[in-house]
């Protein structure tokens, strides 16, 4: 990535602390502000992000935040266990009405079902998403 693509706002600094394999684990004040603010404990946070650059540790780096996939995440966390809790009453509600059986018990077991298969569908997807390098904070220059 250059800088003439990010846009400067996106664009952060921090140290590397150590490297673990191609990813670098850094070490940066959540916001220009915490330096100043003492509200809070969290002096510092530390992330991975894909040492494109080859930065050692000691270094000072500029990185961008991954934000492409942020509105996908947030579906998959909140908006898919939402709908499958929909989903399972409505068809424990139908499946119940079909075969004229207790309401309350078929729409649990709906709720069950469609709920284990969405955290199972966000299991997979968490455990694919992790291995792509580009879902990563990604340093793009060594400043010292």
């Amino acid at each position: 990535m250059h800088n003439d693509i990010v846009p400067q706002s996106e664009i952060q600094e921090g140290f590397i602390i150590n490297l673990q394999g191609d990813l670098a684990k850094i070490r940066v004040a959540p916001n220009a502000d915490c330096d100043n603010c003492g509200a809070c404990d969290m002096k510092h946070m530390e992330l991975l992000a894909y040492n494109a650059v080859n930065a050692r540790p000691g270094q000072k780096v500029r990185f961008t935040m991954a934000s492409d996939g942020m509105m996908k995440i947030a579906f998959m966390i909140f908006g898919l266990p939402l709908l499958a809790v929909l989903a399972g009453l409505y068809t424990g509600s139908i499946a119940a009405s079909v075969l004229n059986l207790n309401l309350a018990v078929f729409m649990t077991a709906g709720v069950i079902i469609f709920l284990a298969a969405a955290i199972a569908i966000i299991y997979f997807y968490d455990k694919k998403y992790k291995l792509n390098k580009s879902n990563f904070p990604q340093i793009i220059e060594v400043i010292n």
